[in-house]
């Protein structure tokens, strides 16, 4: 099913709002959106969180669905700013946000270093306490068929 233009209701979505998110078509639709546009309402981040509020932020939960507490510390990492410094980073994960092939452009992006490197960050900050363990070449190797088979299935 296509995601349809949120301002004309007509055509499929092309773009989104870096203000609000919302889906649109074409420059005249941006141009009627951004005299309404509104940024999203930011919470306070000295709130306590609610871990069943937290729960029900994610509507597909599964075993790999990071917790809201913990994607809030990426934004406190200096090294994960500093790598969004970097404006090929910053084109390709807009690319790959508003992609309809994800799985696609993760396979070519893990080939990339500095796309790596990204993820690498991201994960020390997500999961601080697991050991950075060096895979042999062996263990990689299948660490990849098994992601690609599982892209696969999907």
């Amino acid at each position: 099913m296509a995601v349809m233009c949120f301002v004309c209701k007509s055509q499929e979505k092309k773009y989104k709002c870096p203000v609000c998110a919302i889906f649109y078509c074409s420059l005249a639709c941006f141009k009627t959106h951004k005299d309404t546009c509104t940024p999203p309402v930011e919470n306070n981040e000295e709130a306590e969180i609610n871990p069943d509020e937290d729960d029900e932020a994610f509507l597909f939960q599964t075993q790999d669905t990071v917790p809201l507490e913990s994607l809030k510390l990426l934004s406190k990492s200096e090294k994960l700013k500093s790598l969004l410094e970097n404006p090929h980073l910053r084109e390709f994960l807009t690319a790959l946000d508003s992609s309809e092939e994800k799985g696609r452009l993760m396979r070519k992006a893990m080939k990339e270093p500095l796309f790596i490197e990204f993820v690498d960050s991201c994960l020390e900050v997500i999961e601080p306490d697991v050991n950075s363990k060096e895979l042999t070449d062996q263990e990689v190797i299948e660490a990849i068929k098994e992601s690609v088979e599982a892209a696969e299935d999907e």
